[in-house]
């Protein structure tokens, strides 16, 4: 099994970080001290903002025409996110009658996007995508322990975006669905690693940069992958919203989540999990509901 993080100190760009087996901590390890990095920032007034969303759209399938996007258009739209992660994309499949979904839909939105291939399918590739309004500098596909069962990926992708200090980096990612964790946890771990520079990446500074992580995590707030992903990641949560969003038309449990990096400090303006209404049948469009965010940043 994967060692996991431990204790961290996070201080004037440095990390000190302690490997060690799940359940013992003993400090027998210590990263490199950090050289430059992404310097910490307090912002009083004029904070910048940015709309984050999650969708997985595995089930778009629903229409009698899989190439026709006009009901996962008018989900993006309304969404109106700056950013959004997807699970469940289909790249020139059989299924998918060889359409490039996420192009498709990137192109319908005047979208920029970066696909992460998890595997060969069905004559093409399967795997997660970002949209993002602005354009996206360098992406990364990382793959994820995943045993026997089906391959995982975390997809890295840098934008930046007008009033923020320095580029995000944006996380998305699709966990195994097992009911037994183990490989959750496993893949949890890697995504901790990946994130404060544990492993290796193409992006300079990682550990210090701005990260948010987003995805499908087949995992709800009181299970174990999400508590150890707590290690360096906040939920993105608010009192009184009902968070979950599976299945679509009557959710029962939460499985679809946005996490801030512990580096920063976020305030969290609004969360949205919009379900069926007269305007518009999100259980059309997929099995999942979009949870979608409004962030302001206090400190980088």
């Amino acid at each position: 099994m994967r060692k996991v993080l431990g204790l961290v100190l996070l201080a004037l760009g440095c990390f000190c970080v302690n490997v060690q087996a799940a359940e013992t901590l003993t400090g027998s390890e210590v990263l490199s001290v950090q050289k430059g990095g992404v310097a910490d920032k307090v912002y009083m007034q004029m904070k910048p903002a940015l709309k984050i969303a999650t969708y997985n759209i595995g089930k778009n399938e629903i229409a009698d025409d899989v190439t026709d996007f006009t009901a996962l258009n008018t989900a993006i739209k309304n969404i109106g996110a700056d950013v959004i992660t997807l699970s469940e994309i289909d790249n020139k499949t059989a299924r998918s009658k060889k359409v490039d979904q996420l192009k498709a839909i990137a192109e319908a939105n005047g979208l920029y996007y970066a696909f992460g291939k998890a595997l060969d399918f069905d004559g093409g590739e399967y795997g997660v995508g970002i949209l993002s309004r602005y354009a996206i500098t360098h992406s990364q596909t990382i793959r994820l322990p995943s045993g026997e069962a089906e391959q995982r990926v975390v997809l890295l992708a840098q934008i930046s975006k007008p009033g923020f200090d320095s580029p995000l980096i944006i996380m998305a990612t699709h966990l195994d669905w097992k009911k037994d964790p183990a490989i959750r946890l496993e893949q949890v771990r890697h995504i901790l690693e990946v994130s404060i520079g544990d492993v290796s990446s193409d992006f300079k500074d990682i550990s210090s940069s701005i990260k948010l992580l987003a995805g499908d995590f087949n995992s709800v707030r009181n299970e174990r992958p999400l508590k150890e992903i707590e290690y360096f990641f906040n939920p993105v949560r608010k009192d009184g919203v009902d968070d979950r969003s599976w299945p679509a038309v009557n959710p029962a449990i939460d499985i679809d989540h946005i996490f801030t990096f512990k580096g920063q400090k976020w305030t969290i303006k609004n969360l949205e999990i919009p379900h069926d209404n007269e305007n518009f049948m999100w259980s059309s469009v997929s099995d999942h509901l979009p949870v979608i965010a409004e962030l302001e940043l206090a400190e980088q």
